[in-house]
């Protein structure tokens, strides 16, 4: 599992006559001593790279023969396979610059398809030049699963952990190429060079393995789970033609495993596997998930949704859905409001996620939030708006759901990433209320109770009215959505380290950036807001932090100092 410290020896079994009398042009292009060994010397084996020499240039086929591949003009440097590496353990984890290690790519990662090497030995070869030793490993699936799973919760920690113990024994390509995505969401952006994008990389490295390894073993779970963070990591680090690209084989990936058919779901399957169901339900829901995200975040670039009318006679099942038949699960009910079960996993302390770490006890209220932003995107979408009826019935169902999610007992974080979404839904689809609202004063309104909420504080609790003669809920809403998350920016610096290891999901920057939006253009009309100018600038000042975990905050950060400019007349705001 770790880089070797020294050349190959030559085998026992190689004559004298199995030998060159010239130098191989790999080892005399690096300096280094060749053992002259045939039909390959053994630096060239070990690094996989084709073994030439000058007397077979002039040999029949000898022109056709493939040469070396010069990393060099492409990354400036090549790992020698002699190298070995001790990484600290600070450094996995660390926002600052991480040196020669994440600066080269390891040439034999770029290995030809059908090297003798087995893909399981060669992938966990791989993760270990990339990541160091087993601790370090080990210590990057700590740091996933107590940040960004935490509400990307699409691996169970259980199972995962028992197979990493057996990839010390048994090598596997599929756990390897998970643990490699793993490390990429987690990673902080490079701070010597944070417009890095496609020439991180680490992120080269994680998508040529997870190509490699997908081409030599069959589809299964894992390798969605890796597709599914390595699109989470491109969402949320500005790359959306990538991370359309990737959510549209995880698209694919569900419909070779049968998901697209209501069979799959069939009652006699939730009852004899309902562990297998509900995890596949997760990923379902988070392909639908991040594949709104990129249509909402990226307008601009009008990616059309893979998700999007399907055309089914049935609906996949929310997660959910199969705790009746998991004892020790504490059902979570459609619109996220906690149910009783036969048995509570910590009637102690009553946490909805105290047992995370299994499948029984995995909750996922981003699933339905992921379905109420489809619909808002999908209805808005139509050729023929829907009507302001069924606009308020969904907006109220969302602010019901976001209610239940807010007033849960968290114990690992605060489901930032279903409030999230919920909030940008509901200003979605409230927005066509600005335009036909009235501005009712807020006389007209009934305040529901302060909740806590993304950060660690006190939101204002979303509001129902009464309607008027001119029905004021949107723009009451979008007002009552727009301080809740104000509210939350303003302890931008309590949450900071949970910004950092991972811990808060990247929709809240976008719901930001759409606040601020409608601030500029509504603040100091329809939503009557004095303080508009304030908290556009305060959402600009969270936005600064949120960059330095997501760099498509850096993005909105942008937009937002453009449409203030504009407004204000000052272009260089």
């Amino acid at each position: 599992m770790s880089a070797a410290s020294s050349s190959p020896a030559p085998s026992p079994q190689q004559s004298a006559a199995a030998r060159s009398s010239r130098v191989c042009l790999n080892c005399r292009r690096k300096k280094k001593r060749c053992d002259k060994a045939l039909p390959s010397c053994g630096r060239c084996t070990y690094s996989l790279q084709v073994c030439q020499h000058e007397d077979d240039i002039g040999l029949p086929g000898g022109a056709g023969m493939p040469g070396p591949i010069r990393f060099e003009s492409f990354i400036g440097q090549v790992v020698s396979p002699t190298r070995t590496y001790t990484p600290v353990l600070e450094q996995l984890v660390s926002p600052q610059p991480l040196g020669p290690r994440w600066s080269i790519l390891n040439p034999s990662l770029f290995a030809s398809m059908d090297a003798n090497e087995d893909i399981n030995s060669f992938a966990c070869r791989c993760l270990s030049d990339i990541l160091g030793q087993r601790q370090g490993i080990e210590h990057v699936v700590t740091s996933y699963f107590s940040g960004v799973n935490t509400w990307f919760t699409i691996i169970e920690r259980a199972s995962f952990d028992a197979h990493l113990k057996d990839m010390w024994v048994v090598p596997s390509a599929e756990t390897a190429v998970l643990t490699l995505c793993m490390r990429l969401i987690i990673r902080t952006p490079n701070a010597v060079n944070p417009a890095a994008g496609m020439s991180d990389s680490l992120y080269l490295s994680a998508k040529t393995m997870l190509s490699l390894v997908q081409s030599k073993v069959a589809l299964s779970i894992p390798l969605l789970q890796a597709e599914l963070l390595v699109a989470m990591y491109e969402f949320s680090h500005s790359m959306p033609q990538q991370a359309y690209m990737t959510v549209g084989r995880c698209f694919q990936i569900s419909k070779a495993f049968g998901w697209h058919h209501d069979l799959f779901w069939g009652e006699e399957r939730q009852t004899r596997v309902p562990r297998e169901l509900k995890l596949c339900s997760i990923l379902w829901w988070a392909i639908v998930y991040v594949d709104c995200l990129i249509h909402v975040s990226y307008q601009d670039q009008k990616y059309p949704m893979h998700t999007a009318n399907l055309h089914w006679d049935f609906s996949i099942p929310f997660p959910e859905s199969f705790d009746q038949y998991l004892p020790g699960s504490l059902a979570f009910g459609f619109q996220g409001q906690a149910q009783s079960s036969s048995s509570s996993p910590s009637p102690s302390t009553g946490y909805l996620d105290a047992n995370i770490d299994h499948i029984d006890g995995m909750v996922w209220p981003e699933a339905t939030s992921a379905w109420y932003l489809s619909n808002v995107l999908q209805q808005l979408g139509n050729p023929t708006p829907p009507a302001a009826a069924d606009r308020n019935m969904l907006s109220g169902a969302i602010t019901a759901h976001t209610i239940n999610v807010l007033s849960g007992n968290w114990k690992r974080g605060d489901r930032t990433a279903a409030v999230g979404t919920n909030f940008i839904a509901l200003m979605k689809v409230n927005q066509p209320g600005l335009i036909s609202g009235s501005g009712v004063p807020s006389s007209a309104t009934t305040p529901t109770t302060t909740t806590t909420t993304m950060a660690g504080t006190s939101l204002l609790g979303l509001t129902s009215v009464t309607p008027g003669n001119s029905d004021p809920r949107p723009v009451e809403t979008i007002r009552s959505v727009i301080s809740s998350i104000y509210s939350a920016s303003l302890n931008t610096e309590q949450a900071e380290p949970r910004l950092r290891n991972g811990g808060v999901a990247p929709c809240g920057a976008f719901s930001m950036y759409y606040a601020s939006l409608l601030l500029i253009s509504h603040g100091g009309g329809v939503l009557q807001d004095q303080d508009w100018l304030r908290k556009v600038e305060g959402f600009k000042k969270t936005l600064e932090a949120f960059g330095r975990r997501w760099k498509i905050a850096d993005r909105y950060f942008e937009s937002i100092s453009i449409a203030l400019g504009n407004r204000l007349g000052n272009f260089s705001a």
